[in-house]
């Protein structure tokens, strides 16, 4: 039998719907002569609230469930539960409960993930580096991607094959032992480092390259070539005299317009030609549409041309319709070249695409066909018969085909394993819209900078009940003293140099440790 030998002062505690007071109960064997009475109190586990918080559990979850799941700002998640429950609660609360919950987030694995990835067969890792500030360390993430768990996360200062590998191995042992299976596949970009270290640490697993990046390696030659066509066609379209000529009579104090719509409306196409912009869902060959779209135009202005050479009387617009004709032809002659080189290498592109595409043939089967269409496009390079680009574009892919070339095709040697990587890069950018969402877009980068490690590991959907389970998880203690660790001292040489009082102070202290250096060198001496 156990006594209540204490019991604390009851302490009032915020409910979600209700308040109420909480108390303390410590236990102690209550037989005489028995052993246990020199063992320490007992207390029952606490289910209620997190230790030293005024908020129980309940108000906890819906601050981390109107955060995420409503993709709130401070503000909103203050005014919400005032509005919705009565609760008052500051800013400084709302930080604290939310990076707990992070921290939280980040150090347990929810017995239903477990159960997917168990009934999957084990995890295909989808591994990818993002740099949210340029110039500062990248942030590195390992995820599963058939239940979009995230493993394992870290800045790294340098994404060299040593740095990558320890990460590489922290990832395998919190797969072994915190969730019990097997890695299956590994797809990522075909950076040589992330590469050679996944060999290292995964040899006898499959390892599945990205086709967007594959293409975007390949690609590189023929890009710049496209790049500086779209470039010189914009620049070409700009500096014409009839897309000009009204804002120049303008500028005298005159007006200027063509006579007829026809011609006012070929203005406009050209005008809207040369602020033609790359589209994120067509990135090759933009260039190459734009000039092709210029080409049209032409065409169209050649009829006109050919049609009022048949003396078909006056059109008070015929030297605008001849302008244009005779500048866009000289243009048009002296980049054609460059347009044929281009036409000739989205072809290659299209049927490379035919077999990485072609899921009716094995992975065998897929490379062959792969390796023998390299051979034709080689056979072309030894010939001669290519232009500068094309000859680049051709050693990119022979040279990445003969090294890495089986493992575009290691896709289909997994059920459900995709092509690319591209699940990685959508998690990425979901975390940044919503941080730019509930932040601004200024400080979002050097948000995720500082706190991209563990805010990855939330889930944006998890639902009420599963964010309690989450924050009961946590010991609360170790969670604080983290936080605690992490905020930088007012004393750091950041906040040193923007106060002239305590920047004055640092010199003179630098200028004493420079003469006690040269005393000490001279007594050396």
């Amino acid at each position: 039998p156990m006594k209540i030998v204490k019991t604390t002062r009851p302490k009032p505690m915020v409910g979600l719907y209700e308040n109420y007071y909480v108390q303390t109960v410590y236990y102690q064997c209550g037989q005489a002569l028995c052993d246990g009475g020199d063992e320490p109190y007992t207390t029952p586990k606490n289910t209620m609230h997190p230790p030293k918080s005024h908020y129980d559990y309940e108000v906890h979850a819906k601050v981390c469930q109107i955060r995420w799941k409503s993709k709130s700002t401070y503000e909103e998640i203050v005014e919400a539960m005032e509005k919705q429950f009565g609760i008052l609660i500051n800013h400084s609360m709302i930080e604290k409960i939310l990076k707990i919950y992070e921290i939280a987030c980040s150090e347990r694995y929810k017995p239903e993930y477990v159960e997917k990835i168990k009934k999957n067969g084990g995890v295909l890792l989808t591994i990818d580096g993002m740099q949210p500030l340029k110039g500062n360390p990248g942030l590195y993430t390992i995820y599963d991607y058939f239940t979009g768990l995230t493993i394992d996360s870290k800045r790294l200062k340098s994404e060299s094959i040593i740095k990558i590998k320890e990460r590489l191995i922290v990832a395998k042992k919190r797969i072994n032992e915190g969730l019990g299976v097997k890695v299956i596949g590994i797809i990522s970009d075909a950076h040589p480092a992330q590469r050679k270290a996944i060999e290292e640490v995964f040899p006898e697993v499959p390892h599945c390259l990205c086709h967007f990046h594959f293409y975007k390696l390949v690609f590189k030659a023929p890009k710049e070539l496209d790049s500086n066509l779209m470039t010189q066609t914009r620049k070409f379209l700009r500096k014409l005299y009839y897309l000009n000529k009204t804002k120049i009579y303008a500028n005298q104090g005159k007006t200027w317009e063509p006579t007829f719509s026809f011609t006012k409306e070929i203005l406009e196409t050209l005008r809207a030609l040369s602020n033609w912009k790359i589209r994120p869902k067509n990135p090759f060959f933009v260039g190459l549409e734009l000039f092709s779209r210029l080409n049209d135009v032409f065409l169209l202005l050649n009829a006109c041309i050919e049609d009022m050479n048949k003396n078909i009387g006056k059109i008070e617009d015929e030297r605008v319709i001849r302008g244009l004709h005779s500048r866009i032809k000289e243009f048009i002659e002296a980049k054609k070249d460059v347009a044929k080189e281009l036409e000739i290498i989205r072809e290659y592109l299209a049927n490379i695409k035919s077999v990485l595409d072609d899921t009716s043939t094995s992975a065998e089967g897929a490379l062959e066909k792969l390796k023998n269409y390299c051979n034709e496009l080689g056979m072309l390079q030894l010939r001669g018969e290519c232009g500068a680009s094309e000859k680049r574009f051709i050693e990119d892919l022979l040279k990445f085909v003969e090294s890495k070339g089986e493992q575009l095709f290691n896709h289909k040697r997994i059920g459900g394993a995709p092509k690319t990587n591209n699940s990685h890069e959508l998690a990425f950018k979901q975390i940044k819209h919503f941080l730019r969402r509930v932040i601004g877009f200024r400080t979002a980068k050097h948000f995720l900078l500082i706190h991209g490690e563990r805010i990855v590991f939330v889930d944006q959907s998890e639902s009420f009940k599963g964010i309690i389970e989450i924050l009961k998880s946590i010991d609360h203690n170790e969670a604080r003293k983290l936080i605690k660790a992490e905020r930088v001292s007012r004393d750091s040489i950041r906040f040193i140099i923007h106060d002239p009082t305590k920047w004055a102070s640092k010199l003179d202290e630098l200028k004493q440790k420079w003469i006690e250096l040269l005393e000490w060198i001279n007594v050396r001496n």
